[in-house]
């Protein structure tokens, strides 16, 4: 032991003395200490493994010890899935905690406000919806009429005048638009839906002059489903028909009212 501080003291001496550390440093080190990278991680490994291998040990094994399962026998049993209670889906628990006027607003979506500003401004200049008020919306499944669906409920749940909303729907029976799946969509919404079918394409090859085939089979269809909602219209006593359109449709509206 003499020999080894002897060694220990000789060294010390064979070496440069230490720098001296600026008292600032000692302050900052005594505030805060610095630490030790090599320690990081450390503890989270080890209780993953034990976590791990108490898992994969088996149920009935010899590697849980006495003192374990003495431990647990004071904790008290565990729960087994033979006893353990059905619990209910996520769905089910929400729709019972749901309240009336949460269920009653489920499926309808909130438009964007910058949207509704617009919608309001001119509502508000153009005097459209009054009290008592009994609206027969044209729903085509397309973007523009599904927003203005979400609009008026928006409308019809904040403003302070009653107003009605119906929704009707023209189907020309072609393959190639089906808006059938509207059907269940709007009855969700629990809105009076009237879904109308007409075989317009098979008018419009026998509409045109001298029995032909009109000219423009888009212009035939856009009169005749103009023609159903009027009926519509008056059949339920609804005084305003609500047909919307984007700025494209707005753009060819106009293009169209110029031209003719």
């Amino acid at each position: 032991a003499g020999a080894g501080r002897l060694d220990a003291e000789a060294i010390y001496m064979d070496e440069s003395p230490p720098e001296r550390v600026p008292e600032a440093a000692t302050k900052r080190e005594r505030k805060k200490p610095s630490r030790d990278s090599s320690q990081w991680g450390r503890s989270a490994r080890s209780h993953i493994a034990a976590v791990a291998a108490t898992e994969s040990a088996p149920a009935g094994g010899d590697a849980i010890s006495e003192s374990e399962r003495g431990g647990a026998k004071r904790n008290g049993p565990t729960s087994q899935s033979g006893s353990a209670k059905p619990q209910k889906p996520p769905e089910e628990e929400d729709e019972s905690k749901m309240s009336n006027k949460k269920r009653k607003n489920k499926g309808r979506i909130k438009p964007p406000p910058k949207m509704m500003r617009f919608i309001t401004q001119a509502m508000i200049q153009w005097d459209m919806v009054q009290e008592g008020d009994r609206l027969l919306l044209g729903l085509s499944g397309g973007k523009d009429s599904l927003s203005l669906l979400h609009a008026l409920l928006e409308f019809q749940r904040r403003l302070p005048i009653k107003f009605e909303i119906e929704v009707c729907t023209i189907d020309p029976m072609t393959p190639s638009f089906d808006p059938s799946p509207l059907i269940p969509y709007v009855e969700g919404l629990g809105l009076k839906y009237h879904y109308i079918r007409d075989d317009i394409v098979q008018r419009a090859s026998t509409a045109g002059k001298d029995g032909s085939t009109v000219s423009s089979l888009c212009a035939f269809c856009a009169r005749m489903k103009r023609g159903n909602l009027y009926t519509c219209a008056r059949e339920n006593n609804c005084n305003k028909l609500v047909l919307a359109q984007h700025l494209d449709d707005c753009a060819e509206s106009f293009l169209m009212s110029v031209m003719h």
